[in-house]
């Protein structure tokens, strides 16, 4: 597997390609969907550029970024990003989740799995949370409201 590293940071250089992910994903269609209830529920992200690193924002609400690099050495691939907050007392909501279309199942790095790996590094997250008993997400068509960390 290619190595897999997490961040919540990204440098402000890499707007272009962040906005290309978040917002032109070619996958999009197929989930406009699930993206329009999270956006009519929790409101419209928007790339934030705080001194010379971005992140992700929604008016109104706190929420995370997560960003998933590939490794090449000198050089590192934005891979994916997930955006996320805290609901409640003690669930923690995945608002989107992009994955580059070459890392995406359906295409070419199938055995990279790395949308399953952002998800497993989410749960981690979630687990060193004091009080966060569950992550809710919507994925696939259908959302899976509460699953226990």
């Amino acid at each position: 597997m290619l190595p897999l590293i997490f961040s919540s940071s990204l440098s402000a250089d890499r707007r272009e390609e962040l906005e290309s992910l978040m917002f032109f994903h070619p996958e999009q269609r197929n989930h406009q969907s699930r993206i329009n209830a999270s956006i009519m529920s929790y409101g419209f992200p928007k790339v934030i550029q705080e001194t010379d690193e971005l992140r992700i924002g929604i008016e109104g609400l706190e929420v995370q970024t997560l960003y998933a690099f590939i490794d090449r050495g000198a050089n590192s691939d934005l891979a994916g990003v997930v955006v996320y907050t805290r609901i409640g007392d003690d669930t923690l909501s995945l608002l989107h989740i992009a994955v580059r279309p070459e890392f995406c199942y359906s295409r070419g790095y199938k055995n990279e799995l790395v949308l399953v790996r952002v998800l497993a590094q989410l749960r981690a997250i979630a687990k060193r949370i004091k009080g966060i008993r569950r992550l809710s997400i919507l994925y696939a068509g259908k959302e899976i409201p509460r699953v226990c960390v």
